[in-house]
């Protein structure tokens, strides 16, 4: 296959974000059936049948809703959630940036109202209410509430019926976005993912510092205010995805692995809001889509001690977690991946189902000295404490994300303890 062209290489990885916000609204509307402007709220843990989003968490329920901003503001309710329960509201762009984010590190236990308007639109908002005024027409906002097992869920889903989105201006829901051929994978269709991308720049908008890049890529059939593509430049654009969709396969490593401190890689700290580093908002919208800025949640990959030898289940491996824990306020989790063929990374079936191990997992036992031991493995271990403190494993690849919630200071800059993971004979 000759080589692909490195300005087409840049232009797919500017636009391919824009394609995973069109198909994750399609299938929270034309799949998951949730109006526009509507809260859908998942009420039970993720596990591993939760395949619409990469990397899901097993911690907490998520409450998601698209918002369409085109014709007025929306008026968002929250309720009072009790002190300590973590919690968050995270607003993003269409192209996958987070531009603004409310939860309990600064807003406490809630209970206020917040109206959200497009930048430029002059109505006004009602005195004492908070405003947030955002670029684009399209925003998807993901709202995080923590769980303390099953025993908590039905808390947790009434703090969720309290959440409230409302319409200011009545009127018939906007339209959609140009649906995606491929909703549940990567993108084949050279000539749709032109027409998707191509309609979400035109509802969003060109930062004005990208116009002339966009003028460049018409060649590609890319951009707005040029015409329909044609035939040919799908066509081409299709013979070119599967190595386009491999090249930001292989850019995850970069933008999940900026630096490795005792064994844990630590991401760029500029996911979540990736300013313009377009190829890290491509691979993380990839492998990572609606990850949190670090000062919100951090989550770093363990590391094999032989690099040329990734975590496989036919392996054994011990994770021991330091006798002081993980230093974050709010809570931290590793959970376990399997990793699909095209990237993405999803959580495994197993008899226990259990997908995650943390701070308040129960029945976890500790070693004398606080420390605790996680044992990964395929087979359930035989030994009492292993079987308690088991994370089970895929049979094939699998990675392990360590998430740490309101991370301190000396987690964000790799100076706090972290696990250490060994392989077992």
């Amino acid at each position: 296959m000759p080589a692909i062209d490195a300005d087409l290489q840049t232009a797919y990885a500017y636009t391919f974000p824009y394609y995973e916000m069109a198909r994750q609204r399609f299938i929270s509307s034309e799949v998951q059936r949730t109006p526009v402007n509507t809260f859908g709220h998942r009420r039970t843990l993720a596990d591993h049948t939760a395949r619409a989003v990469t990397t899901p968490n097993n911690d907490t329920l998520y409450s998601s809703a698209w918002l369409d901003l085109s014709a007025g503001p929306i008026e968002l309710t929250v309720p009072r959630i009790p002190a300590g329960r973590y919690w968050s509201m995270q607003f993003m762009d269409a192209s996958t940036s987070t531009v603004a984010l409310l939860g309990s590190r600064d807003e406490g236990d809630g209970d206020f109202k917040v109206w959200i308007a497009r930048h430029g639109d002059t109505t006004d908002a009602p005195a004492g209410m908070r405003v947030l005024r955002l670029a684009t027409r399209d925003v998807w906002m993901l709202g995080r509430i923590v769980v303390d097992g099953t025993h908590d869920l039905p808390a947790v889903q009434a703090l969720q019926d309290g959440l409230r989105l409302r319409a200011v201006k009545a009127g018939s829901a906007p339209a959609g976005p140009v649906a995606p051929a491929a909703p549940r994978g990567s993108p084949t269709d050279g000539g749709n993912y032109l027409a998707v991308v191509n309609d979400m720049l035109q509802r969003s908008g060109v930062p004005a510092a990208d116009q002339e890049r966009l003028k460049r890529w018409s060649a590609f059939g890319i951009g707005v205010g040029s015409g329909a593509p044609t035939p040919e430049q799908g066509a081409a654009l299709t013979a070119a995805l599967p190595e386009l969709n491999a090249s930001l396969r292989n850019g995850a490593q970069r933008a999940m692995n900026a630096r490795v401190v005792q064994q844990w890689s630590y991401p760029d700290p500029a996911i979540g809001t990736f300013g313009t580093d377009h190829a890290l908002r491509a691979t993380v919208a990839l492998v990572g889509l609606a990850a949190l800025p670090p000062s919100e949640a951090i989550y770093l990959g363990a590391v094999p001690s032989h690099s040329d030898k990734p975590f496989h289940g036919s392996q054994r491996y011990r994770v021991r977690v330091p006798a002081q824990g993980i230093d974050a306020k709010a809570f931290w989790s590793l959970s376990m991946y399997q990793v699909e063929p095209d990237g993405r990374l999803f959580f495994v079936d197993n008899p226990i189902r259990r997908y995650a191990v943390g701070n308040r997992t129960p029945g976890l036992v500790k070693n004398a000295d606080g420390s605790l031991d996680l044992y990964v493995q395929q087979q359930e271990p035989t030994e009492a404490t292993q079987k308690a403190n088991w994370l089970p494993a895929p049979a094939g690849l699998f990675r392990m994300t360590l998430r740490a919630y309101l991370p301190s200071a000396a987690m964000l800059k790799g100076e706090a303890p972290l696990p250490v993971v060994e392989t077992l004979p």
